[in-house]
């Protein structure tokens, strides 16, 4: 019962629609016929395009009923031809459905090629009727270009959305609305029809440029939903400041109407994908930088596991032999014997420095107990570099006292680590510095003096290759300069420098 009574309230609804759609068009085209074409027949299409078919009845009562209406306060033999285009539409219509699915903007190609179909259909029923065919092709592709985009935002706003349901908190909520965008569309919307009315003629045509104004603002803003009403703005003013409306004034306005609802809807759809494309992107980035600090907080997890579980085991058992060798000792005072356990405590200490040294490349402890800037002025000493003749100098700028991230100080601390590391073993050098500077972005210049390096024609190891995965890791920048020494050069040495995005 209940949708019974649905049904008929939106047959009602609909009768009435299409009732004044016809009033409308009639006043604007002076002609029956055209006037159906026009605006009442797109409507019907729009409607089932976007209801199941077993509701199709509804719209076709409500057309046949106003039909029947208007037959009988003025008989008009053209009635009978838009009856039978009316059932002609149905298998059209049919067939056109079952593809009417997808995304926005293949529902709008059918929706073009369905409007292109069924004008055709019309214009030649028109010819038929000694109209001209052109003419009532226009009539009717116009009449669908701006009638079923908008049965479309409707049926997606009204149907497709997930409405909250009213409740007592949101009944007390206040509605807030953009005064201010309302108020420029308002504006712009009454400046055109200022400019169609009183531009001199020899500048008439230039006015309709100005259209293009709220078109192009609101399908910024809105997408395509936005240029389609701002073409339904713009047609309100065209047909507003019509003066006459002869044939040719008739068909200047339709085109002109076709011509701005396809650049509009066209124009709202790029802007939209490309806008959908920046925030897929977005939200793509967002989600790599997720993946990579999780897989950086993984790695460094199970280096500290490693490092926890080395230092354990092998210092237990360094220990275990230490205390032996020292038992057996004492035991024997057998002077080889004494070598050997001399030579076991040796090599079990070499042991315990050589694994000291690893657990600390594995997982720096040093960046728990000191901050970052003293952690890399720590690496000069761990990897000796005095030692091997080399100065070193760090310079540091965070004047905003930034707090890096964890990922971010293990990231820089790894790759000053790996740096300093390869110009020990390779670079000859006997200077190096190391800038920090933390502004916007934190950039990492690491140079040295040394005999340099052909890029092109050396092969990267682990060590560059480990440290531009690093930088790709957090989406940095990685630049490798390097000066091979010859005889004749002045400047020779390497320099990297890297930049990393402030998470």
């Amino acid at each position: 019962m209940t949708l019974l009574i649905t049904l008929l309230y939106s047959g009602l609804i609909l009768f009435c629609a299409y009732f004044s759609l016809w009033a409308i068009a009639d006043y604007l085209l002076k002609n029956t016929l055209m006037a159906l074409l026009f605006l009442p027949f797109s409507f019907r299409l729009g409607i089932n395009l976007h209801t199941p078919k077993r509701f199709w009845w509804v719209s076709y009562g409500a057309e046949f009923a106003v039909l029947g209406l208007l037959r009988y306060s003025s008989p008009d033999e053209y009635y009978l031809s838009v009856s039978i285009l009316s059932f002609v539409s149905v298998p059209i219509t049919l067939v056109i459905k079952t593809y009417y699915y997808g995304n926005e903007i293949r529902k709008l190609k059918i929706q073009g090629g369905l409007a292109l179909v069924m004008s055709f259909i019309n214009g030649l029923v028109g010819a038929t009727l000694s109209f001209s065919f052109f003419y009532t092709f226009l009539v009717s592709f116009t009449g669908m270009l701006l009638i079923m985009p908008v049965c479309f935002l409707v049926d997606e706003y009204l149907f497709k959305r997930s409405w909250i349901p009213l409740t007592a908190r949101l009944i007390h909520k206040p509605v807030s609305l953009r005064a201010k965008h309302i108020l420029i569309y308002i504006l712009l919307f009454l400046l055109n029809i200022f400019i169609q009315i009183y531009t001199p003629e020899e500048f008439h045509r230039f006015a309709l440029f100005f259209l293009s104004v709220p078109i192009i603002l609101l399908a910024y803003a809105y997408g395509w939903q936005g240029a389609l009403l701002g073409t339904l703005l713009n047609s309100i003013a065209l047909t507003a400041t019509m003066g006459n409306f002869s044939n040719k004034a008739l068909t200047d306005l339709l085109l002109s109407l076709s011509a701005q609802t396809i650049t509009g809807i066209f124009l709202g759809l790029a802007i939209q994908q490309q806008r959908d494309l920046n925030q897929s992107l977005s939200t793509e980035l967002n989600r790599n930088r997720h993946l990579t600090r999780k897989l950086i907080n993984t790695e460094e997890a199970i280096r500290q596991e490693i490092s926890r579980e080395l230092h354990d085991e092998i210092g237990q058992n360094i220990t275990a032999i230490r205390m032996q060798a020292s038992i057996m000792k004492r035991l024997e005072h057998s002077p080889k014997i004494a070598q050997v356990v001399g030579m076991i405590e040796q090599l079990s200490l070499n042991i315990y420095d050589t694994t000291k040294g690893l657990l600390n490349r594995i997982r720096p402890k040093m960046l728990d107990d000191v901050s970052l800037q003293q952690a890399i002025q720590n690496l000069f000493l761990e990897l000796d570099l005095k030692t091997h003749g080399i100065s070193t100098a760090l310079f540091w700028e965070n004047n905003d006292n930034v707090k890096l991230e964890h990922i971010q100080e293990i990231t820089l601390y790894r790759l000053c680590q790996e740096g300093l590391n390869n110009i020990v073993k390779y670079s000859s050098a006997t200077a190096v510095s190391l800038s920090i500077i933390i502004r916007k972005d934190i950039q990492l210049i690491i140079q040295d003096n040394g005999k340099g390096f052909n890029p092109a024609k050396v092969k990267q190891g682990f060590g560059l290759k480990g440290m531009k995965e690093r930088v790709d890791i957090l989406c940095g920048t990685f630049q490798l300069i390097s000066r091979e020494q010859t005889i004749s050069s002045e400047q020779n040495g390497t320099t990297i420098k890297i930049t990393l995005p402030r998470i």
